[in-house]
């Protein structure tokens, strides 16, 4: 005979053994319950729950169907059943397991009460799913036959989806389905599977026709694999788009782009990483900001921007000083260290003025922010002795330096981030290279299509190199 106990029974029966420590103890004090019971009510009352309450001590809870069925789908969302336990306010997490089971066998039916199935007779179960199948073995034969079908198409499917983010099940193009058609019609009806699929039989054998012909673009693929390789695979498909244009290459920016991506040619990109700032608060007066975010000039030698930036390596930091010539952005002077000392900024000024000894002929502007290396002594009696106009930026505004940064930026998305530098090193040699190839490889869309080497030498303003 099944005995129903008490909230006030269950919480004596605890109380109880919390005094004896003993289960067996407890029970025979009490007279009740059974041993097996007494330890359900311990374990399942002290069990993980969202609020401290006693879940099992205060009696059997009754949920609604409703209830029931919003697990099951937050179950097939991929949470655990601790979690759905938490956020429904549940007894126990097992009974979620119960749950599902049950709906997968009977569906919503399943999870109702007998009360609550005489008050939704309207909805479809089981048993009324296999009546209204026809009793024709044949037909039977014809459902079982396209289930099948269905099956088959629909993993193909989500195989293809597995393996190309960028498809879409439900729209995908002739292409790839036929090549699902293809793989399955050794073991499936070809009819079936193109009227399941949505594919006239004309447009199946076109597109396997159009696969088994020679790539067209098999010799431009090689060509932007060689540029994208070259570039350090730094150029997008505009860049790479203009190195073919120099080689005397016709191609549309599109096809150039559909190549990279169906060859998934990589493009180095951006990463958030924390900012090093060189202020060192208002050691001397800040001259004015001559340039007022006009980063333009007509002719080299006019205007040059400069600032520190820092990078990370496994074995420490390294700091990088460039000094950028508006007119093209060339880099006229760049040293690196491994500490940021005053002397990164002086030295990279005095090998801009050595290369370029016509900057000290014609008016210059060197801007930079308001960092310490641009308020020492030692940078202003350099850039005195030079004939140099000094401009700041504001406090704390990098726009104010905007083609300077952008330089930074270009060159840590091309060839410092998603790589791991074990040795300062040899971030320091990658460094030196990239603005090596930077001045004399690397394309521009604002000058052209060119390299800034080539921009100068088409425009006789530096000598051609043999």
């Amino acid at each position: 005979m099944k005995i129903s106990y008490s909230v006030e029974d269950r919480r004596r029966a605890v109380a109880e053994y919390r005094r004896v420590q003993s289960v067996t103890k407890a029970v025979r004090n009490l007279g009740y319950p059974a041993r097996r019971t007494l330890y359900d009510w311990l374990r399942y009352g002290t069990a993980r729950r969202k609020s401290q309450r006693t879940h099992l001590l205060e009696g059997n809870r009754r949920y609604p169907w409703q209830l029931k069925l919003q697990a099951v789908e937050f179950f097939q969302a991929g949470y655990r059943p601790k979690e759905i336990q938490d956020v429904l306010d549940l007894t126990t997490f097992a009974i979620v397991y119960d749950w599902v089971r049950r709906f997968r066998t009977s569906g919503e039916w399943g999870l109702m009460t007998k009360r609550e199935r005489d008050q939704h007779r309207d909805l479809p179960t089981r048993a009324a799913l296999e009546a209204s199948l026809p009793d024709d073995p044949d037909t039977l034969r014809k459902l079982a036959a396209q289930a099948l079908v269905d099956k088959a198409v629909l993993e193909q499917e989500l195989s293809l989806v597995k393996k190309d983010d960028s498809v879409t099940v439900g729209e995908l193009t002739n292409r790839q389905k036929s090549q699902i058609v293809d793989a399955l019609r050794s073991r499936l009806p070809l009819p079936m599977l193109l009227a399941t699929i949505g594919l006239s039989s004309s447009s199946f054998y076109y597109q396997r026709k159009a696969a088994a012909a020679p790539d067209k673009y098999a010799s431009l693929r090689k060509h932007i694999v060689a540029t994208a390789k070259a570039s350090h695979f730094t150029y997008g498909y505009r860049r790479i788009w203009w190195s073919l244009r120099h080689a005397g290459m016709t191609v549309s920016e599109k096809v150039v782009r559909r190549l990279m991506a169906e060859d998934r040619i990589p493009v180095h990109g951006s990463k958030n990483k924390r900012k090093w700032t060189s202020y060192r608060g208002e050691l001397t007066p800040a001259p004015p900001n001559l340039v007022q975010r006009n980063f333009h000039a007509k002719a080299p030698c006019q205007l040059w921007l400069t600032d520190i930036t820092e990078f990370s390596a496994a074995d420490g930091k390294l700091y990088l000083s460039a000094m950028i010539d508006c007119f093209d952005g060339k880099v006229v002077g760049v040293k690196t260290g491994r500490n940021p000392v005053m002397e990164l900024a002086e030295d990279t000024l005095e090998q801009a003025l050595t290369a370029h000894p016509e900057a000290t002929q014609t008016p210059l502007v060197v801007h930079s922010d308001r960092g310490g290396h641009y308020r020492s002594r030692g940078w202003i009696r350099r850039t005195q002795a030079a004939g140099i106009t000094r401009s700041m930026s504001k406090k704390g505004c990098s726009p104010d330096n905007a083609a300077c940064e952008g330089f930074f930026g270009r060159l840590k998305n091309e060839m410092y981030y998603d790589r791991r530098w074990t040795t300062c090193d040899a971030l320091e040699a990658a460094i030196h290279a990239y603005i090596e190839f930077y001045n004399t490889t690397r394309i521009k869309d604002s000058l052209g299509g060119y390299s800034i080497q080539a921009y100068r030498v088409l425009n006789q303003l530096e000598p051609e190199l043999s």
